[in-house]
């Protein structure tokens, strides 16, 4: 919360992001397309870190051929088998899959990743979290062993349909990393099985599936990157495919999710018997008559932007010197109802108009919401990305300790980096006025050390939250090549240059990826759902005995307190 009556627009988006992506975390691995990976794992070969040494002698090792590992059929589908070895590759797959997600979790939800998947604990004593799990799954060494098939013949299908689709090819990018990256997969297996003087197919089947010589898991890994580079060409070629007719039709029929209207707003929190929020000071009778004092004062928009300031406790009154402190852009009513239904449905009424106000209850912020309509509901007729370069004029809102300082000293810091943003602007007006100068000018004096050796320059940008709004708003405003401005966000002044557009609306843009993503689905649910149901597991004996060595490898591992690590691409 911004202070202890309103949260700032970005500031309630940012926890209802939080909110929805710690709950699609919980699913991440339920989904179709997470039966793959959704973004295919580019690692399966599990290395333990600390040196993790073989527990048997090369000697004998060596006299272990994997012969049921290499001839066995795990399962089929149709005229295809998956051969033992392959399952296995599979399965670690999956492990590592899991092990790097609860990583990744761990970073981004503090302590979120041991709830999701505990590496330190084998996956057969752990609840396999799925909602949709199949038939006889409850734990997570459950869900390797079932998914290790499905996951084969998936890997399987896809890349043989990039092989047989004569309009893909790798880029030259892409295969000169996939071509570094298989060599740096082979290179790392032959040091590893080295310091365990042993030789590189004994390691690699050791350590990244039973039965796997390194020349056979290098090519399933190639074979793996290569179907998800084909995804990934698939869903942006459906992109490219489709015809304006069909753009057209589907944004007729679904606006709701496309076209956007914006709002000022303010919220005034209140605090409830079971809420755990401390900082909320009003209660809810107090709180309600605060927001409709706050909505009879509003007489324009510049008003909301003063009353906010006014109706901030002291210490966070500086927070809304900013234009976008106020404003929700760019919402759609899919969007917005996640906040209220009722909130969504009047800011999307046909008949709203520029002007007009309200007070909303939203029971899940435990507020009080007051709108005033910036902008009616209309497709996004700004560019869908852009490249500037800026300028950053630094203005300090903190001392060398981190404290903030107060508002007086802030301000005077901001008319200072106006002034100087200003000047600097006219040094550069009364010179060449090019793109190189204004290069030159950015690696001089610019503040931001992310982009001052690049000249200030920012490619891409989009109304896609990676950005602060006025940055971005300018960045989408319709300019020519070489127009420049001063914008404020919360970081100072941005003298901004303008470089280019991909030429495109946004609204176009959206539509054209919403209709690429259901024929992506459409393409991917497809392959999988025919695999599922028609994939015959060849013996259950056979699948339970490879199943049970892979936990015990995984065991013995979680057993020696490894730290896990991977070979990645």
């Amino acid at each position: 919360m911004a202070n202890n009556e309103m949260k700032t627009n970005a500031e309630i988006y940012r926890e209802q992001r939080k909110e929805r992506l710690a709950k699609a975390a919980k699913k991440k691995s339920h989904g179709k397309r997470d039966k793959i990976i959704g973004i295919i794992v580019k690692v399966v070969c599990i290395l333990v870190a600390l040196g993790f040494v073989l527990t048997f002698t090369a000697n004998a090792l060596t006299k272990v051929f994997y012969v049921p590992q290499k001839v066995l059929s795990a399962a089929t589908y149709g005229d295809e088998k998956l051969t033992v070895a392959e399952y296995n590759y599979y399965y670690m797959g999956l492990y590592n899959q899991a092990c790097s997600l609860s990583q990744q979790y761990d970073q981004q939800y503090s302590g979120y990743g041991t709830s999701y998947f505990n590496t330190a604990k084998s996956p057969a004593e752990q609840d396999y979290p799925g909602e949709d799990a199949p038939e006889g799954v409850k734990t997570w060494a459950d869900y390797f062993a079932h998914m290790a098939v499905i996951r084969g013949f998936l890997m399987k299908d896809l890349y043989a349909d990039a092989m047989a689709d004569k309009n893909f090819k790798l880029t030259d990018t892409q295969q000169k990393d996939l071509d570094e990256a298989i060599a740096d997969l082979k290179s790392q297996l032959e040091e590893q099985a080295e310091t365990n003087d042993v030789s590189p197919n004994v390691y690699t089947s050791k350590i990244c599936g039973e039965g796997l010589t390194l020349d056979q898991y290098l090519e399933l890994s190639e074979r793996d990157q290569i179907a998800q580079y084909y995804l990934e060409w698939y869903q942006a070629n459906s992109a490219d495919a489709i015809s304006d007719a069909d753009v057209k039709k589907y944004y007729e029929e679904n606006k709701d999710t496309l076209d956007i209207a914006s709002i000022r707003y303010f919220a005034v929190t209140y605090k409830t018997e079971d809420s755990t929020d401390t900082t909320a000071k009003y209660t809810e009778a107090e709180a309600k008559a605060r927001a409709e004092e706050f909505l009879s004062k509003i007489t324009d928009e510049e008003s909301v932007k003063a009353l906010a300031i006014e109706y901030a406790d002291e210490e966070y009154k500086s927070s809304y010197n900013t234009d976008s402190a106020t404003l929700g852009s760019n919402l759609t009513k899919a969007g917005l109802s996640q906040l209220s239904e009722e909130f969504a449905n009047w800011t999307f009424d046909s008949a709203r108009k520029y002007g007009d106000s309200a007070m909303f209850k939203v029971e899940s912020q435990n507020a009080y919401y007051i709108a005033f309509m910036v902008s009616t509901p209309a497709k996004d007729t700004s560019v869908a990305s852009a490249d500037v370069r800026h300028l950053l004029v630094q203005a300090a809102t903190t001392d060398e300790n981190g404290k903030a300082l107060s508002t007086a000293e802030q301000n005077k810091n901001f008319e200072a980096a106006k002034k100087e943003a200003e000047d600097l602007l006219a040094e550069w007006k009364a010179g060449d006025a090019t793109e190189e100068s204004f290069t030159a000018l950015v690696k001089e004096h610019t503040d931001d050390a992310g982009s001052k050796e690049t000249g200030g320059l920012y490619e891409g940008i989009a109304n896609d939250g990676k950005y602060v709004q006025e940055f971005t708003d300018w960045a989408l405003e319709d300019h020519k090549v070489g127009d420049t401005g001063i914008v404020k966000t919360t970081y100072g002044y941005h003298i901004m240059y303008y470089v280019s557009n991909d030429g495109i609306e946004k609204w176009e843009s959206d539509t054209r990826t919403a209709i690429a993503n259901e024929k992506y689905t459409e393409y991917f649910d497809g392959t999988y759902d025919d695999i599922e149901k028609n994939v015959e597991r060849t013996n259950d004996k056979i699948l339970g005995f490879f199943a049970d060595r892979n936990l015990d490898k995984i065991e013995n591992i979680v057993k020696q307190n490894s730290s896990y690590s991977s070979l990645t691409y």
